[in-house]
């Protein structure tokens, strides 16, 4: 029998991703913020590509899963967070974590984190509607970046997407919208791994060709993206999923799939699988919530692209 569109809809998504765990960051983040030479940007080595295999036809459907909820992380603490809106009162500074922490009395997280990228000009920018859920205050930080305040222009937590704007910065970086050209992806995002002010990045590899295409709509990377990256954890929500081909946004980072019924689809990886709404599902709420949005044209390709993509990143983290 073969997987129907609901059923694919139920499988597992994991790790919320919201965030990577800012109190890793404290240490660094007063030496990453200070004037310094950009470091190189490494990249992991492209994985090698196994020959597509055959969908099994008899496989059973698979059960419904949760949907994600946002993780529990940040505390990243700056000396001077002063927001860009005219009239804002400064943010609170945040303590460093206690040495010790009895098991009775787990630290209260006071936020979360996650990835963002500018998509226009007058500072509009994506992200995972989990990552902001709930904020009294969101700020976004970049090696291009300030601290800066943004504002929540819309958030649809059915498609796990939001809008934000910091409509007094000029985006270092403008990334557009496309539909996928290659097999071969670039995600980009801030886990507890990076630094907190220079994106990660990792290859993934495009997948939904695994699907019959009796779920077109769902093995349609247009509607929704299915890649093998392991790299991808908690802090890359909200990052942009980004083919060098083309220089184009083609997904959203949503969460990882943990479910091993993922086997019931002969030759897709049971294992570092993540899932993200594609360009259509990205186009469709910006035609909603921004009726005068218009997407960027790509003007890179490969390693230039990427470079583009990296300037165009931001860390954006949300106080409760």
């Amino acid at each position: 029998m073969w997987l129907q569109k609901e059923d694919v809809l139920g499988l597992a998504v994991g790790l919320a991703l919201g965030g990577a765990a800012l109190y890793l960051f404290l240490p660094r983040i007063e030496a990453a913020l200070r004037p310094a030479p950009p470091p190189a940007a490494q990249q992991a080595a492209p994985p090698v590509e196994p020959a597509p295999p055959d969908v099994d036809q008899d496989a059973p459907p698979a059960p419904v899963a949760a949907i994600p909820a946002p993780a529990p992380l940040p505390s990243i603490g700056y000396d001077d967070l002063s927001p860009q809106h005219p009239g804002d009162s400064p943010l609170p500074a945040v303590a460093p974590l206690p040495a010790v922490i009895g098991p009775s009395q787990p630290a209260k997280p006071i936020g979360t984190a996650g990835t963002g990228f500018f998509i226009a000009a007058d500072g509009s920018l994506l992200t995972a509607a989990h990552v902001v859920t709930e904020c009294r205050r969101t700020v976004i930080v970049s090696r291009f970046v300030p601290p800066t305040a943004v504002d929540i222009i819309a958030a649809d937590a059915r498609q796990d997407l939001a809008l934000l704007r910091a409509s007094h910065l000029h985006p270092p970086g403008i990334l557009p919208l496309g539909r996928p050209v290659s097999r071969l992806l670039v995600v980009l995002g801030y886990p507890a791994t990076a630094g907190p002010t220079i994106p990660a990045e990792t290859w993934a590899t495009l997948e939904n060709d695994k699907f019959p295409a009796q779920v077109a709509a769902l093995a349609d990377p247009r509607e929704t993206i299915w890649i093998e990256a392991a790299a991808v954890t908690h802090g890359f929500s909200g990052g942009p999923i980004f083919d060098p081909g083309n220089g184009s946004v083609v997904g959203l980072v949503r969460g990882t799939i943990t479910d091993q019924r993922l086997r019931l689809v002969r030759g897709m990886p049971t294992s570092g699988m993540a899932i993200g709404p594609g360009v259509e599902r990205l186009s469709g709420f910006l035609r909603q919530q921004a009726p005068r949005f218009e997407s960027a044209q790509p003007s890179d390709t490969g390693n230039a692209a990427i470079d583009d993509a990296r300037r165009a990143t931001v860390h954006v983290l949300c106080w409760h």
